[in-house]
């Protein structure tokens, strides 16, 4: 669509959109590989898409105001997720040190960065502003690097995230209440004080309105909704309207977004439309952070003189927040690591420059010059951090005091709502006080000498004691992410089970350099606990056992089979650590085998019974399986079935498990006695109890009479009997093995126009073969026809037939024990033969066979092992295939799954 001068080119802003988010991706995963914070590879691709070096992105006329559009969107969501993440309670508890921290990290910036701009010679209004701009804290920047260095716990950690939610709580007040006075028509006291009258009585009214109405209303509306997107769409209309109302208060939108964040963080449903939304976000929330990049100009950030003012603006900066340290004075924290912690602007700062620039407060060059301060105050924090950190660690080794002896009331207790430690206990009780402290923390908070004990400790080694992993599962059953937050900010995950701490990392969302709380969550566990409170599944104690709680946790966490295994293995001792493995394998295994649901067939379903052995086995599979999600509602029918089938297996022990070889034994003897050749009977003594399970005591005696005496090489005996359905034939055929064994014989039968459904094959260590096929004729097969014919066929060189429009595809987790392969493509003669040819070209053993066609097309499918029983690797699938292909045009379609 060609765009008008009043009209948006919408193929040029989807194009701008994909450049955009493409970048924004790139340059956080570049980043974070870098151990910088996201947003500043984000912004710096927006310097290189911008006006200012590649041009790619306009950001003037309609697509300018459509991307702008775009990152107002991103910027109300960010600010919706920093309200969703605050937890109000914590912010009534924050103790006087954090309070007085944040109150002088506020008031010292401020007033050094008015001065120092009206010492620039800056006009009021901008000196204001800018000083405003210095006052916020990134709490997601020095979260991270404590969090790194597993100093989450210590007493400077706790100071510091504390005094940055106050923080954020004040800088946002400052914006609104700046914004409206410096694009005032003048200034003055009592402009300043309306403005942050008003300010207050949007807080207080939207608080009101937000506590009081919004959980109710969500609640209801969760209740009543047809639609899971009900909910969320909801919240995100609350988000708007409160954006709105701040708006139409001449007050800065965003500021609406932010008591939206809160009324809806003390809803029930916080986390489910937390997780939502944030999907919205990691799509908007990057346009808003290129979008700063795209403002910027660097011809004007490279002027001395807006250099030396952002050089001098950002000593102005640290040193401000480095005085904030002494509002800690009296406690037992390092003052300068305090300080350093207050130090980065990041995203509040951010918004500060956008709405700078776009209220016209700030031009080109002071907007550069605070880009500047921002992007300088957060690059040089984390390795601050780090080199304070290390100096205090020095001493906080040094003043560890010697273990004592256990107190008797225990070594924690809960007093007042506080779990208080009692005397010091020894290094190896973390794990385990770790673990009660955490199923602590939903009921009381975590005292001042519990956490300092943890932090002091937090360079220890650990090592994980399978008798803790009991209380590991309580977790797990409880569900509680508080607890899972206090095992991951004190480091005891990260040392003790450091592949569970691996997976929270990978799953950690860092587009705004918040901490979610998704990444504490085990959906397997989570879908885990509602299958079994549903009807259809019954434990003896109403919850999962310790090992289906264990393997879908494990299944969460681990990227395969390795590691499943090792941290199975940490967890449990030995044989349980092989329940938990063979659970998940179990499970995908039950999984594995839907994707072909028509071809469930009684030999694969004796097979896969008889491989999970047990009814509570399966059925713990079963549900594994279906927790583990993801399955489309086609293949949960198929899922449903297959376990259905080997659940009426299972119903007979004498087909599965251990009795199966009593059940061949009963067979055996059966059609044993139905003999009376001395040799037969002999012959059914070494037959496969595959075999013998497959088939009744009568059709054994008569095929082993076939067998007996055992033919000559090249010479073939044919028996022929009638089924109970019309025009369906069995043929049996006894021989001794031979190269494409299955191929000359199917190619005879196809030859004689036979239509083959069936093939079941068996072979003795003595080289005896009976092949059994059941075809389709209206006239009956003549034995010594087809016998005669067989025989000649033996003796002809066998040649593969290619046939490039089949498809074979491999599966090597539908089964225990054989490669499924499932072959398509037209209905043709030759098909089965080529197949089997191809099969004995690469010494491919076939252990059966079933044929099926619909609507012109084949999928046979076929069980199939190595020459040593082993399933198929990817090489033999290849080479099957490539004997098949014998053309450049082949279309192949592979479904390699490992072994």
């Amino acid at each position: 669509m060609l765009a008008t001068n009043d009209s948006v080119d919408l193929g040029r802003l989807l194009l701008d959109l994909l450049i955009v988010l493409v970048a924004a991706k790139v340059a956080a995963e570049l980043a974070e590989r870098l151990r910088v914070a996201a947003v500043l590879g984000e912004i710096a691709a927006g310097i290189l898409l911008g006006p200012s070096v590649f041009g790619l992105i306009v950001t003037t006329g309609n697509r300018g105001v459509s991307i702008s559009l775009l990152a107002e969107i991103g910027v109300l969501l960010l600010l919706l997720s920093v309200g969703l993440e605050m937890d109000l309670g914590e912010l009534l508890k924050v103790g006087r040190a954090s309070l007085l921290v944040a109150v002088i990290g506020v008031a010292a910036p401020f007033a050094a960065g008015v001065a120092t701009g009206l010492a620039f010679g800056e006009s009021t209004n901008t000196s204001i502003f800018f000083g405003a701009a210095l006052t916020a804290t990134s709490v997601g920047i020095t979260a991270r690097v404590f969090g790194d260095l597993r100093a989450l716990a210590s007493i400077e950690a706790r100071i510091v995230l504390g005094a940055a939610v106050a923080d954020d709580v004040l800088g946002l007040v400052i914006l609104t209440v700046v914004v409206k006075a410096v694009t005032g028509a003048s200034i003055g006291v009592g402009v300043i004080a309306g403005t942050l009258a008003l300010a207050l009585a949007f807080l207080v009214a939207t608080g009101v309105v937000g506590l009081v109405v919004v959980p109710p209303a969500l609640r209801a509306i969760d209740r009543y909704a047809k639609s899971s997107a009900t909910l969320t769409i909801a919240a995100l209309a609350v988000t708007l309207a409160f954006a709105a109302l701040a708006d139409v208060s001449n007050l800065a939108f965003i500021i609406g977004a932010f008591m939206a964040g809160l009324a809806i963080g003390r809803s029930e449903h916080r986390e489910r439309i937390s997780r939502d939304l944030g999907s919205v976000g990691h799509v908007f929330i990057p346009v808003f952070f290129l979008q700063i990049g795209l403002n910027a100009d660097i011809a004007a950030m490279a002027k001395p003189s807006v250099l030396a003012f952002a050089g001098v603006m950002t000593l102005v900066a640290i040193g401000g927040k480095l005085l904030s340290a002494t509002g800690a004075i009296g406690t037992r924290a390092d003052k300068v690591l305090l300080g350093i912690g207050m130090i980065p602007r990041g995203e509040v700062g951010l918004i500060f420059a956008s709405i700078g620039l776009a209220s016209g407060v700030l031009d080109a060059d002071l907007y550069g010059a605070l880009l500047l301060v921002v992007l300088l105050t957060t690059i040089v924090t984390p390795p601050l951090l780090r080199l304070r950190l290390g100096v205090t660690a020095k001493r906080t080794l040094a003043d560890q005091s010697t273990p004592t002896a256990e107190p008797p009331e225990g070594w924690i207790t809960i007093e007042s709502g506080v779990i208080e430690l009692h005397g010091n206990p020894p290094l190896s009780a973390i794990v385990h006080l770790a673990l009660t402290t955490a199923a602590m923390a939903t009921l009381a908070t975590p005292g001042e000498a519990l956490l300092n004990w943890f932090s002091a400790r937090r360079h220890d080694a650990l090592t994980w004691n399978p008798d803790e992993t009991p209380s590991l599962v309580d977790l797990l059953r409880a569900d509680e992410v508080r607890a899972w937050r206090f095992l991951d900010v004190t480091g005891v995950l990260e040392r003790a089970l450091p592949e569970v701490a691996d997976a929270m990392s990978r799953r950690r969302s860092d587009m705004s350099d918040l901490d979610p709380l998704g990444a504490l969550r085990f959906p397997t566990v989570d879908r885990l606990h509602e299958l079994a409170g549903t009807q259809d599944f019954a434990f003896e104690s109403d919850e999962p056992h310790e090992a289906l709680v264990l393997a879908a946790m494990v299944h969460d966490v681990s990227r395969g089979t390795e590691e499943a295994l090792a941290l199975a293995s940490r967890l449990c001792r030995e044989a349980d650590a092989r329940l938990v493995v063979s659970l998940i394998a179990d499970a995908n295994l039950l999984r594995a085998g839907v994707r072909e649901p028509p071809v469930f067939d009684n030999t694969e379903i004796l097979q896969l019974a008889t491989h999970l052995a047990g009814a509570d086995h399966a059925r713990d599979a079963y549900l594994l399986a279906l927790a583990i999600g993801d399955l489309p509602k086609h293949h949960r029918g198929a899922l449903d079935q297959r376990y259905d089938l080997v659940c009426e297996a299972l119903d007979h022990p004498e087909l599965t498990g251990t009795n199966a070889t009593n059940l061949a034994g009963v067979r055996r003897v059966a059609a044993q006695r139905l003999l009376t050749d001395a040799a037969a009977i002999d012959r059914l003594r070494l037959a496969p109890a595959s075999y013998l399970l497959t088939h009744e005591p009568e059709e054994i005696a008569r095929q082993a009479q076939l067998v007996e005496p055992l033919p000559r090489g090249g010479v073939v005996r044919v028996a022929v009997s009638s089924q109970c359905k019309a025009d369906y034939w069995k043929v049996d055929i006894a021989c001794r093995d031979a190269d494409g064994l299955l191929a000359r014989l199917t190619d005879v039968l196809t030859t004689h126009g036979f239509d083959i459904v069936s093939a079941d094959i068996a072979t003795w260590p003595d080289g005896a073969v009976l092949d059994s096929f059941t075809v389709r004729s209206s006239v009956p097969p003549d034995p010594n026809e087809l016998a005669t014919s067989m025989e000649a066929r033996l003796r002809k060189p066998l040649r593969p037939t290619p046939k490039p429009q089949l498809v074979l595809t491999f599966d090597n987790e539908a089964l225990p024990w054989h490669t499924a392969c499932v072959v398509d493509g037209p209905d043709e003669p030759g098909v089965l033969q080529a197949v089997s040819a191809a099969f004995a070209a690469t010494k491919v053993v076939v252990h059966s066979a079933r044929i099926g066609s619909l609507n012109g097309a084949v999928s046979d499918r076929f069980t199939v092992t190595d020459r040593l029983g082993r399933k198929l690797d990817l090489a033999a699938m290849n080479r099957t295939r490539a004997v098949l292909k014998r053309t450049d045009k082949t279309f192949t379609r592979t479904k390699h799954l490992r072994n």
